[in-house]
């Protein structure tokens, strides 16, 4: 299990940045980023958010369910996606692609991802960079540990004229044709657990008042003392519960496929403005 001292937020919704920007041929006749191509960016950071926070725990529980007697390959599926366009993204303008873990039930893992401005929003630290410098320092005993930037401080306002356009992935997992509840997914990855190991603790607390800028050795065998196994799991809980919230008024919007056809048009058919060919040409019922 990762931890992480009080007052951070969970490994488990931490998020996954790519930093990109519209090529040409994504451009539409406004000189923008078409909406259609939103679509291929979300594919791509969450199959990177996936492969880093639950690669390994797939593995596991493939292996688990393999000896089982369970056939199949383990996969993650999408079932739907939500996207909400706020602003729009000139051809040839750079933009960051933030994924993270929003909430799951019993059945499905809902991912949200935000388009960001570039370089609007700077963290303050990375799991992925505190690695990095541990292994460094470890061939190298005279090195000094990164240390933090102070993080500047942004109103909601700020943040909200950041966004370029949010959206909501729904995925599941599966081993062959049966469904894995996500939360043993999870639980498999190390990332709802806090059983301490030798390698337990990653400190991302970042620097207080400019004070005490270098970082603890992330895999330390200390750990926060007053943090202890059931906050975090309560914690934890409440962020689910509280993505929850979001993740019901998405499922509502799937009650739209009984709608295709209205009342009247079930019992007395269909009449239709007419039926076209892709290039525009009308088609003959």
């Amino acid at each position: 299990m990762v931890h992480r001292r009080k007052d951070e937020v969970p490994l488990v919704f931490l998020p996954i940045i790519t930093k990109t920007k519209v090529p040409v041929l994504e451009g539409d006749f406004n000189l923008h980023k078409s909406n259609s191509t939103y679509f291929t960016d979300l594919d791509s950071s969450r199959s990177l958010l996936l492969s880093f926070l639950v690669f390994h725990g797939m593995s596991k529980t493939h292996k688990e369910l393999a000896a089982e007697g369970k056939d199949g390959i383990m996969t993650v599926m999408l079932g739907s996606t939500y996207t909400h366009f706020k602003r729009e993204i000139p051809t040839g303008y750079p933009y960051e692609v933030w994924s993270r873990i929003l909430t799951w039930d019993q059945k499905w893992l809902y991912i949200v991802t935000h388009f960001v401005q570039k370089g609007k929003i700077v963290p303050k630290a990375s799991v992925t960079d505190i690695i990095k410098d541990r292994k460094h320092n470890a061939k190298n005993v005279n090195a000094r540990n990164k240390t933090f930037e102070p993080p500047k401080i942004l109103s909601q306002s700020d943040v909200e004229q950041s966004i370029f356009g949010t959206s909501v992935s729904k995925c599941v997992f599966k081993k062959g044709r049966m469904t894995v509840s996500p939360e043993r997914v999870l639980a498999a990855s190390g990332l709802l657990s806090t059983a301490t190991s030798d390698k337990s603790t990653i400190d991302l607390t970042g620097p207080q008042d400019g004070i005490e800028l270098e970082t603890k050795d992330p895999f330390s065998k200390e750990t926060t003392a007053q943090y202890t196994n059931n906050e975090l799991g309560k914690e934890i809980e409440e962020e689910r519960a509280k993505g929850m919230r979001f993740a019901n008024l998405i499922s509502e919007l799937e009650d739209l496929q009984g709608h295709l056809l209205k009342d009247q048009e079930v019992y007395n058919g269909v009449i239709t403005l007419g039926t076209f060919s892709d290039l525009g040409h009308s088609l003959s019922l």
